[in-house]
């Protein structure tokens, strides 16, 4: 897998192929190590995979800003 870092965010990509025969791995890795994963797919239809603590901040964030910049 290839790992960058976005934002001070910790992020790899693996392509589908070993995702699929290693998701115990990445699955352990996203939520342990608190990564996010870009799964690159040979049709260019990738796809991210994250824990759900990840993506339960990201929603609470999104909401909160929604709120903020809404209309009052």
């Amino acid at each position: 897998p290839l790992q960058e870092k976005y934002g001070g965010k910790s992020m790899i990509s693996t392509a589908s192929s070993a995702f699929l025969q290693e998701f115990t791995l990445f699955a352990e890795r996203v939520h342990d190590e608190n990564e996010t994963l870009i799964i690159q797919r040979a049709n260019g239809k990738n796809a991210v995979f994250m824990s759900m603590d990840t993506y339960n901040t990201l929603q609470k964030e999104l909401f909160e800003l929604r709120q903020k910049n809404a209309p009052t």
